[in-house]
């Protein structure tokens, strides 16, 4: 893992693996890759997996004025990545917020996309999602989505008790090695969630020729299915849709094994 220069920023990026490329996008944002790694490590037997860090998350450098940072400006940085790693074509990966930064890539920069994988993730913020949980959660439910962090330190004390919700049968010890390897940055969180406003991506969807598979945990509340994979399903030509019923936020966690069949199967095209 090394931060490397990739057009005007320095992004913290690694490569794993042989074959065909994947490039991954993590969600947040405020958050980094490391959540992904464990799980989608499995991949590099097969493929050749990057991962990195967004512009102002985790290890990558930091803008100057996070006002700077929209969606044209990472989906630049995604395909700045693409030509340093000298492919013509990729395959992408978004989970959650990555999804949004996916699909977007996918419609700007679809000449040099082989496939697309989008999980837990929506087109639009068109709906009211429904949390439930504990007052402590509901509580940090609340300070996320009507107040900006702090600071970094406010954002994961937020973080750690928000995520709770977004897994079907939370278990302490995945939360704690989570938490342990994230490198917390409020100021991107703030900047992504100030995004969402303008974030729709419906009407463009049908463009997206590439094969496409759209997958989600039926227990999500903060990307429900129906709100999401569905519907996105529905609306790119060349789509495959699967729900996985034990699982929230992260199917590739709480069903690793099942997830990763339906993941592996639907890659065999690429082969």
């Amino acid at each position: 893992m090394t931060l490397t220069k990739i057009g005007d920023t320095n992004l913290f990026l690694t490569t794993k693996g042989e074959g065909t490329p994947i490039m991954i996008f993590h969600g947040g944002l405020g958050l980094d890759h490391t959540y992904l790694t464990p799980y989608f490590d499995t991949l590099t037997d097969t493929y050749q997996v990057t991962y990195y860090d967004h512009r102002g998350n985790g290890r990558s450098d930091k803008p100057n004025d996070y006002a700077t940072l929209n969606f044209d400006v990472l989906c630049a940085d995604a395909d700045a990545v693409r030509q340093h790693l000298g492919h013509d074509k990729v395959i992408v990966i978004g989970h959650s917020y990555g999804g949004f930064i996916a699909q977007q890539y996918a419609i700007k920069y679809g000449a040099h996309l082989k496939g697309l994988v989008l999980i837990d993730t929506v087109p639009a913020f068109d709906y009211q999602p429904v949390p439930n949980g504990t007052e402590e959660q509901m509580g940090a439910f609340g300070a996320a989505f009507t107040r900006p962090m702090a600071d970094d330190a406010d954002w994961r004390t937020v973080w750690t008790t928000l995520v709770q919700m977004y897994f079907h049968e939370y278990d302490d010890s995945v939360g704690n090695a989570l938490d342990e390897a994230t490198h917390y940055v409020a100021a991107a969180w703030n900047q992504g969630s100030a995004l969402l406003g303008e974030f729709n991506t419906l009407d463009n969807l049908p463009n997206i020729s590439v094969p496409t598979l759209v997958m989600s945990g039926a227990h999500d509340f903060i990307t429900p299915p129906d709100s999401g994979t569905h519907r996105i399903a529905s609306l790119i030509p060349n789509a495959t849709a699967h729900i996985f019923d034990n699982s929230a936020h992260y199917p590739f966690i709480e069903e690793h094994e099942a997830f990763f069949t339906v993941l592996n199967d639907w890659l065999k095209q690429f082969d």
